[in-house]
């Protein structure tokens, strides 16, 4: 039994918040580092940048931006029929175990491994669909009336399928800040509102998830580039700290140390469990 599974089998069918590392560990795509150089074309000063800023000075100094965020989001196009067997136990795992999947990969790789029989998308919300924020919309085997009601994927940062909705630069991600903000802290249905969970103006998005089941972190850095993720950890000790009732656990899983994240997940009470491969951290 692997770190996951024994993690899992802790906590009352936890949502997993899983990043690029099973794709980088399995050799599918490039790093983001890799995949900026080679999209930008541009000389300037990078010292200092975090890789979302990067992403938006090759934005300012490109004349077509939207052209830019397609060829993006072409580069993570791939065969479905080109998974790995990480990929394959990972997905046979959370499946049985009936756990939401949060992921920040815009491709479809984890869906690759249930198609083409065996999955379609889904809404949770009947009304107000945008391509640029499809955060009600997710690939799983059934509909579900809340997002918490069991397996799905849920693209926290956009999918490809949707090229203008995927997340990439500073800019992006405070767009992401200011829709999730006025959805938990603002209106008569705000989600700090005190009134019952399952009532709030998020309840239809994968917000829902967030702040209403343990986590695990698993193949995500959470360094400081991620400062939409990081943001919401925060809101949701903050929400934790208000209703200590609905407070739930959150464990981040690494390879090895982790010892740029020290300090954050101390302060925001998260377990640190480390593997020593990355078969068993993902199984």
């Amino acid at each position: 039994m692997g770190l996951l599974e024994k993690t899992i089998n802790k906590l009352d069918r936890p949502a997993i918040l899983i990043g690029n590392g099973i794709n980088l560990c399995s050799d599918l795509f490039p790093s983001w580092d890799k995949l900026l150089k080679k999209h930008s074309g541009i000389s300037f000063k990078s010292e200092g940048l975090t890789n979302t800023e990067i992403y938006d000075f090759i934005e300012l100094k490109t004349d077509d931006g939207v052209k830019l965020k397609y060829d993006i989001a072409k580069s993570f196009e791939n065969d479905p029929k080109r998974t790995s067997e990480i990929h394959k136990k990972f997905m046979d795992l959370v499946i049985k175990k009936d756990c939401p999947i949060l992921t920040t990969n815009f491709d479809f790789t984890l869906e690759h491994t249930l198609f083409p029989t065996n999955g379609s998308f889904y809404r949770t919300a009947k009304e107000g669909f945008t391509r640029f924020y499809p955060w009600d919309t997710y690939f799983g085997q059934r509909q579900h009336d809340l997002p918490t009601d069991g397996f799905g994927i849920w693209h926290i940062h956009g999918m490809i399928n949707y090229f203008d909705s995927i997340r990439l630069g500073l800019t992006d991600y405070m767009g992401s800040v200011e829709k999730a903000r006025k959805l938990i802290h603002k209106g008569d249905d705000k989600l700090f509102g005190g009134k019952n969970q399952n009532n709030w103006d998020g309840r239809k998005t994968w917000l829902h998830i967030w702040f209403n089941k343990p986590l695990i972190i698993v193949g995500l850095k959470l360094n400081t580039d991620e400062v939409f993720i990081r943001w919401l950890f925060i809101e949701r000790e903050k929400y934790f700290k208000k209703y200590t009732d609905r407070r739930k656990k959150t464990f981040y899983l690494s390879k090895g140390d982790s010892p740029h994240l020290d300090s954050f997940l101390v302060n925001l009470d998260i377990k640190l469990s480390k593997s020593s491969d990355y078969d068993s951290l993902y199984c």
